[in-house]
């Protein structure tokens, strides 16, 4: 295991005093803004200090009067603490959590963790939920707010206490937040205090979270983000690595939305020949999955690597962002790398 080197953080409003591997990147500290180096992957979840972390407003103070209130379009109203909900059955789920303004490289706002809390549709069956209700509006303590459609309840989604066995900790949004796998991670809201049952979505304030297209008319039109999109990336070798000429295995990931990814081709020149490269199995179908393969490098100087997943319908990676788009959400270029070869 290569070794880490530590950096104290110091921040009065934020922290007291806080420890960060170096494999991460701080891009703000108030809100914390903390970017994944997965370069320095060592094992299938991401270590929770390491884990990205994307706040939108400052952690709650006082988390411990932390309660669930679910209210709306539901038959018996509810307020619940951590001992109703402990009643109901656990579920641990492995799923990739994503930023939708993830772009490509090798800091990420991407991890992938092992998740463990109730099933989102028990816990509002303790409100029972009135037919024709399609949307849920989750506010967290911090006052950010999302709404989705109530399907998403239906897949797999969880309220999580816990992560990779261990207590959720405050910057990834404990006591608890709710996790939808397969959708982008703004709608995972953290610090979860009042799930409010809908007829209709809430209006967008802002277009924050909206894929944009310019039209032919020169109009902009606003949609919703997709599910994430299916995305493959390098985690050896290194940006600007110095190789030897001759064989490199190349190692990387392949998320998706939990559909299932067919194949993974990678390329050690510039996208000019592409070969299969060899997948594990997922723990999940959320999960991310790490591909292996040997590329000969056999021409020095600056050389070009690429990766793209493929579906099982056929679809592979954009090599470019679709035309019109003026947004910078759910980016899944083709990711390359370039490595000099001596």
């Amino acid at each position: 295991m290569r070794r880490r080197e530590f950096i104290v953080l110091i921040s009065g409003a934020l922290f007291a005093s806080r420890r960060l591997y170096a494999d991460s990147a701080v891009v703000s500290q108030n809100p914390l803004v903390m970017q994944y180096n997965l370069e320095s992957l060592q094992a299938e979840y991401t270590p929770i200090d390491e884990f990205y972390v994307r706040n939108h407003n400052a952690v709650p103070k006082d988390l411990s009067s932390l309660a669930l209130h679910i209210e709306g379009e539901v038959q018996k109203p509810q307020t619940l603490a951590m001992a109703d909900l402990a009643r109901l059955p656990v579920q641990r789920l492995a799923a990739v959590m994503e930023c939708a303004g993830n772009g490509t490289g090798p800091y990420q706002l991407a991890s992938n963790a092992l998740w463990e809390g109730w099933p989102l549709e028990d816990v509002l069956k303790l409100a029972g939920t009135r037919p024709g209700a399609g949307y849920l509006h989750l506010e967290g303590r911090d006052g950010f707010v999302r709404s989705v459609p109530r399907s998403r309840a239906l897949q797999d989604a969880l309220l999580v206490t816990r992560m990779n066995e261990q207590p959720l900790t405050p910057n990834h949004g404990g006591p608890w937040r709710v996790v939808f796998p397969g959708y982008y991670g703004m709608d995972s809201v953290k610090w979860v205090e009042r799930i409010t049952v809908a007829d209709s979505p809430l209006k967008p304030a802002t277009n924050d979270y909206l894929a944009q297209r310019k039209t032919a008319g020169g109009t902009v039109e606003t949609l919703p983000l997709p599910g994430i999109q299916m995305k493959s990336v390098f985690i050896y070798p290194a940006v600007g690595a110095v190789l030897r000429t001759g064989r490199v295995d190349a190692r990387g990931l392949v998320w998706s939305n939990g559909e299932k990814v067919m194949a993974v081709e990678v390329s050690g020149d510039g996208g000019k020949t592409w070969h299969v490269a060899k997948l594990d199995a997922p723990a999940s179908k959320y999960s991310w999955r790490l591909w292996q393969a040997p590329l000969d490098l056999n021409d020095r100087g600056l050389v070009e690597l690429a990766c793209k997943a493929v579906d099982a319908a056929g679809n592979e990676q954009p090599s470019e962002r679709p035309a019109g788009r003026v947004d910078g959400y759910a980016d899944n270029q083709i990711e390359r790398i370039r490595v000099m070869v001596t």
